[in-house]
């Protein structure tokens, strides 16, 4: 009998986790594992059973809270239906959503993946009595991207637990560009100047990116590059960044698009941007990253740990000190001053992808937790 596997994710393109479920899901069918997907987005493969059981952005939170709970009754009705046994959980923190798709799917009698890919919460939303039952009593199985997740990871969870951990890495997306979009095509699309180069800082917001630092960067770095900001800004508020613009006085130099942006403008951006930069002070691990690498964008990102597993300084890319704004401008200035190390970065970029974050490998870590 073949092997199924489920991935339950009410939050999905909203976050952009429909291409990490794609991508796994792919990669598992070619091993023979039959896939479905639950969420907000449908895959376009013929192979991979994707329904649409939830909904993306709502007018309130009680329509937010009724979509979720049909969503998640549904979904495990069909995985019941289907035969599936076990299913792959997405957690970046243990608030009521979590708690509620873990209660579910237990009450249905699944057995549980977790995908830890925030180990504890960047907005403060964990609940501690959630995180003991999900860590301790609900996961069969808890899937972290890298060392330094796992290292965060044990001190917050009972040490009988502990053996179900894995590392599996976070899968690149080397086959996500539109070799059909240019980047003259991409600037055009977005009315950006052709000869202007462009530094980008894309993803939903979270204090614990320190767009802050770059922010204060921009006054260092050369006044021919322009720095784009493209991304949800959620519940924060982004005045404290519109006053550093306005008090920097580079607001000629800033481009700002503060919205959800699809993957059709994803895919604008990222063509159009000549490097990213990553000023976190903290992550666990970054999908933006990762996607970067796979466009051959150069990456300029802080020296943490989770980045140092990826980013080879001045091979794959640069680092540069934490929370270090005027070493954040001299590396990216540096960057722009060696059009061969441009060229150098992105090729090394997608090596690194192409070799130690392919799905293949992914996929059969996956295939063995299933029965």
């Amino acid at each position: 009998m073949e092997k199924r596997v489920a991935i339950i994710d009410p939050v999905g393109i909203k976050s952009g986790m429909n291409q990490y479920d794609i991508y796994l899901c792919q990669a598992l069918d070619d091993l023979n594992v039959q896939t479905f997907i639950y969420s907000n987005f449908e895959s376009h493969s013929k192979s991979i059973v994707s329904k649409l059981f939830f909904g993306t952005f709502f007018s309130s939170n009680l329509l937010q809270l009724i979509d979720f709970l049909k969503g998640i009754i549904l979904s495990c009705i069909d995985c019941k239906r289907q035969g599936v046994k076990e299913v792959i959980v997405h957690v970046f923190s243990t608030h009521n959503m979590a708690f509620f798709t873990y209660l579910m799917c237990k009450l249905f009698g699944f057995k549980i993946i977790t995908i830890s890919h925030d180990v504890s919460s960047f907005t403060n939303q964990d609940n501690r009595l959630y995180h003991r039952l999900i860590y301790n009593h609900w996961s069969d199985y808890i899937i972290v991207h890298n060392e330094y997740s796992k290292e965060n990871i044990l001190p917050l969870i009972s040490p009988k637990v502990h053996s179900k951990i894995r590392i599996i890495k976070h899968g690149g997306f080397i086959e996500l560009p539109d070799s059909n979009i240019t980047k003259a095509n991409a600037r055009k699309e977005l009315n950006l100047d052709f000869e202007t180069p462009y530094i980008l800082f894309f993803g939903r917001f979270k204090s614990t990116k320190r767009l802050d630092i770059l922010l204060r960067a921009m006054a260092g770095i050369n006044s021919s590059i322009h720095l784009i900001i493209a991304g949800d800004i959620g519940k924060e508020s982004f005045d404290k960044y519109q006053n550093l613009i306005n008090k920097f006085g580079i607001s000629e130099r800033v481009i700002l698009d503060i919205n959800y942006v699809s993957d059709s403008k994803r895919e604008f951006y990222f063509k159009a941007a000549d490097a990213m930069v990553l000023p976190y002070e903290i992550i666990f691990q970054s999908g933006v990253l990762l996607m970067a690498m796979s466009y051959g964008l150069p990456v300029v990102a802080s020296d943490i740990p989770p980045f140092k597993e990826v980013i080879e300084h001045n091979k794959n890319g640069l680092l540069f000190e934490s929370l270090n704004a005027k070493d954040l401008a001299h590396k990216i200035n540096t960057l722009f001053e060696d059009k061969g190390s441009v060229h150098g970065f992105s090729k090394s970029a997608i090596e690194t992808i192409n070799t130690t974050f392919s799905w293949d490998e992914i996929a059969a870590n996956y295939k063995q937790l299933l029965s």
